[in-house]
């Protein structure tokens, strides 16, 4: 039974390192996306076998044993979690690049009619003028429209958007941003395109204005960029060769075990 057990205690190994090794590479891949927050892969071992009870009485005398004998199953993977620490500033200039200083995401409506998060924020127009997010369009809530002959727009840290026109050089206001936080954002399901989606887990959103308690300013003119620690992932993408390495060679240790014992039965 040992020597299977052996052998399973290595496929668990095996299917933890896969999973270690998708999550450091999908950090990597994504270090150079806008406002992307890197992941952890969280490992744990597996229930024991129980051969011998520890503190189990072995004499009459009241004598204890010290140790028992518990006989490992393996490791399974516990979860992958999101750092949702502030990622690098980028100074760009441009009139809708936005950064949450702080916690927080701007809210958007997915095609489903859900409220989803972000904090991408190379915002862009749509043809109507809305401030939507790049590539998918969405509508950042709750709502701030650019008008067609606007010449300057500025964001204050409040999160207000002020505008001049052609024909009125005095600014005016044509919006405000709000901001979402959540007591456990690493309880938020990735939904794609840097976009998330709430969960039991992270909880109902608290939604209010820029720049208050436990909202982040806005910086106008910025973009963030990823968390990722490039020489981090690296190092730690090393260690996972090296582990993988060390469970093949115990297969190979185990293949030739149960060679030897088929040939003795």
């Amino acid at each position: 039974m040992s020597i299977y057990n052996a052998l399973n205690i290595a496929r668990t190994g095996l299917q933890v390192t896969e999973v270690s090794l998708n999550t450091k590479t999908q950090n990597i891949a994504a270090s150079g996306a806008d406002a992307y927050k890197k992941q952890y892969h969280v490992t744990s071992d597996l229930p024991y076998l129980d051969k011998g009870g520890v503190g189990m009485t072995t004499s009459s005398l009241g004598t204890v044993n010290p140790t028992g004998t518990q006989i490992g199953m393996g490791v399974q993977t516990v979860g992958i979690y999101r750092d949702f620490t502030q990622g690098e500033h980028q100074n760009t200039g441009n009139p809708l690049d936005v950064l949450i200083d702080g916690e927080g995401f701007f809210s958007v409506t997915l095609p489903n009619g859900q409220q989803g998060f972000s904090r991408l924020g190379a915002l862009q127009k749509n043809a109507n003028g809305e401030i939507v997010m790049p590539k998918t369009g969405y509508v950042v809530q709750p709502g701030i429209t650019i008008p067609t002959n606007a010449t300057n727009i500025e964001i204050n840290p409040d999160g207000q958007v002020y505008v001049t026109t052609a024909d009125n050089q005095n600014p005016q206001l044509a919006g405000q941003f709000q901001i979402a936080t959540f007591a456990n954002p690493s309880g938020l399901k990735a939904y794609g395109d840097s976009t998330f989606v709430e969960t039991p887990a992270s909880g109902a959103p608290d939604i209010g204005i820029p720049n208050t308690v436990r909202r982040g300013a806005i910086k106008h003119g910025w973009r963030e960029g990823s968390n990722v620690n490039a020489v981090e992932e690296m190092t730690d993408l090393i260690r996972i060769e090296k582990t993988y390495d060390m469970i093949t060679k115990s297969l190979k240790t185990i293949e030739s075990m149960l060679s030897s014992l088929l040939q003795v039965r």
